[in-house]
């Protein structure tokens, strides 16, 4: 039997395509929309932050869950979809801005506050400033080098309005559009018909043999690989020893049939320090639906036998979370020369693989001089 890697099927659902698009385009049209007269009308730096801060993260997560919805299973046509529907949405709220601009130099900013326009006004001018490019453009060129509003009472334009055109950019186009690329990079379950979007990570035991694993999986035998994954146990770190993580893929309370492996290494390069070295067996590989569920479950009931806190982490933070974890304050004991020899031909071993993934280096505090010491004898015996 050959061990399965997770790969995305390709498939572009023609209305998760429209779904993409014309959900994304309206949805950040309106957000931003708020965010251009908000801005307009608002001075205060503080407050100005609080608005963009909340925009973006209300962008990225909207784009983030469309994504989900419209079931796209092809990572390059997400990122090029998201683009398109974050810049058409982008460009038609620079329209709201110009419009909004005009309105203000024609009859004042308290004016335009005190007797507002119809929605149906408001669209129509939007509307023919959408269909006319070369209008807006002209009229950004022209509020350029004169500005439109304050900033804690200093007016801003010219080369600093032009700096913070650019930083809108960023922020309400790419960084939206990131995180619907960022949401692909999950796996999808066919059979089920989701993504699963939930990413939990489990501290195992360390798998000792983790060569014949792979040496094993380079010849398409994934039964070692396979043997291993089933003969996990929950593990509760002490120290910086060796463990291992596994990653599952959930969506609620389903679990998906890829897990992750990966050996987290403990090799001591010195007296006060260690280093961690990941050591990935399989990435995304499908074990089905039912044994990663067994496995689960019994990792689970591990856990809370233990009395051990449940903390799951999801996306961004679990990267984050999973190199945190990883510190410890406790010690670990000195190795011998030989051992320590053996360790250091791993490292530059695994350094030239192309699985190798990352170090991570501590510092083990509360080392007596004894100990020192000690090293210092057996290091130079």
């Amino acid at each position: 039997m050959r061990y399965k890697a997770y790969r995305p099927s390709g498939i572009i659902p023609a209305g998760g395509l429209v779904l993409m698009i014309l959900g994304g385009f309206l949805g950040a049209f309106l957000v931003e929309s708020v965010y251009v007269y908000l801005l307009g009308f608002l001075s205060n730096l503080v407050i100005r932050f609080l608005i963009v801060f909340c925009v973006v993260l209300g962008l990225c997560y909207f784009m983030a869950k469309l994504t989900v919805f419209s079931k796209i299973r092809n990572r390059r046509a997400v990122r090029i979809v998201a683009l398109v529907a974050m810049i058409l949405a982008f460009y038609a709220s620079r329209c709201v801005y110009v419009d909004l601009v005009n309105e203000m130099w024609k009859r004042g900013a308290n004016e335009v506050l005190q007797n507002r326009s119809s929605i149906g006004q408001l669209l129509l001018r939007w509307g023919q400033l959408f269909v006319s490019p070369g209008a807006v453009f002209s009229s950004l060129y022209k509020i350029l080098p004169n500005g439109v509003n304050s900033v804690n009472g200093r007016m801003i334009a010219g080369v600093p309005l032009l700096l913070i055109w650019l930083i809108e950019i960023m922020l309400l186009v790419v960084l939206p559009a990131y995180s619907a690329s960022y949401v692909s990079e999950y796996p999808f379950d066919e059979a089920a018909g989701l993504w699963l979007t939930k990413r939990e990570e489990w501290p195992v035991v360390y798998v000792d043999n983790y060569r014949e694993v792979r040496s094993q999986l380079k010849l398409k035998n994934d039964g070692p690989l396979l043997n291993a994954i089933q003969q996990l146990e929950y593990y509760q770190r002490e120290g910086e020893e060796s463990y291992a993580v596994l990653e599952f893929y959930r969506r609620g309370d389903y679990t998906g049939p890829y897990v992750s492996l990966i050996n987290v290494k403990a090799i001591q390069s010195g007296p006060k320090k260690l280093t961690h070295k990941n050591i990935t067996l399989c990435r995304m590989c499908d074990i089905g639906t039912e044994e990663a569920d067994e496995l689960y479950q019994k990792l689970k009931t591990t856990r809370d036998e233990l009395g051990i806190k449940s903390v799951s982490f999801n996306g961004w933070l679990a990267d984050i979370a999973f190199k945190k974890g990883r510190k410890s304050s406790k010690m670990t004991p000195v190795v011998t020369k030989e051992s320590q020899t053996e360790e250091i031909k791993e490292v530059e071993e695994y350094l030239q693989d192309d699985n190798y993934s990352e170090e991570v280096t501590v510092h083990v505090p509360k080392v007596t001089p004894e100990m020192e010491k000690e090293y210092l004898s057996k290091k130079n015996s």
